[in-house]
């Protein structure tokens, strides 16, 4: 997602990976991913262009793509730009079009901040900001989530931050294309991510192969607020697409934006 890191899932990607194969790559901009623009700058268009450049350098033919929030919105423009490079689809915590609740103007204000103050100083201003209003979900984290939201948002740079985040905010909305998606698709949210519930409800409402799981005792991070029941809806989703795709083998599969992936040449 936006200012989101490879690390986001680095507490589940071992359990994850024990079936097969779990990759992670950090959004341009994000993480140690490359901190410049690229040919189509920052925008969806390119976002899409490097991932199936990164499938490709992997000899990944066809993949099971996770998408969180942002991220989410990547996914399903990856899927239906290049639908037969996708096995299914997982969104998490996303939405087809922008959420309404949130603020272009708050975006606008961070991300000047983040120009004529530095990154660091942002990460400063929004966590003294957060912590006097924390959701319920990021208390019960204590010191670890902002340790974590320091290490994410201080990897980008003030113009990565700007340029992606123009991009998710200037996001057209895909609702009206949901239609042309016939991959297996999981959807999963927050009980108590307001944000995005609405999205939640889009995909759930237009999206034919979809299938909604609301999780209890989550908000915008349920692999980290309820882990034992992501994990097994998360499983269960990609045992089935599994058996469904060759119930005799044994796949090699991979997730981040999550991509779980099955390599060419490999049974």
């Amino acid at each position: 997602g936006f200012t989101g890191h490879r690390d986001d899932f680095i507490e589940i990607a071992p359990q994850l990976a024990q079936k097969r194969r779990v990759i992670a790559p950090d959004l341009r901009g994000h993480g140690d991913s490359v901190s410049n623009p690229g040919a189509y700058g920052w925008s969806f268009k390119q976002l899409v262009r490097d991932l199936i450049e990164f499938l490709d350098h992997l000899e990944i033919d066809r993949c099971d793509l996770f998408g969180r929030s942002m991220g989410g919105m990547l996914t399903l423009r990856f899927a239906l730009a290049h639908p037969e490079r996708v096995r299914s689809l997982l969104f998490m915590c996303t939405a087809p079009e922008l959420p309404t609740s949130l603020s272009r103007q708050g975006f606008e204000i961070g991300a000047g901040i983040a120009e004529e103050r530095g990154i660091d100083d942002l990460q400063m201003l929004m966590e003294k900001a957060s912590r006097r209003d924390c959701s319920e979900t990021i208390a019960r984290w204590g010191e670890r989530y902002w340790l974590h939201h320091r290490r994410r948002l201080c990897a980008m740079t003030p113009q990565s931050f700007r340029g992606i985040g123009e991009a998710f905010f200037d996001s057209e909305s895909l609702v009206d294309r949901l239609g042309e998606i016939d991959a297996p698709t999981l959807v999963i949210v927050g009980e108590s991510d307001i944000d995005f519930l609405p999205g939640a409800d889009l995909f759930e409402r237009h999206l034919p192969s979809a299938k909604r799981i609301t999780l209890l005792e989550a908000e915008h991070h349920p692999h980290q607020e309820n882990t034992s029941a992501w994990f097994a809806a998360v499983e269960a989703h990609l045992d089935a697409v599994g058996r469904a795709a060759d119930p005799f083998a044994n796949d090699s599969n991979s997730a981040n934006n999550a991509n779980n992936a099955n390599e060419r040449g490999r049974p």
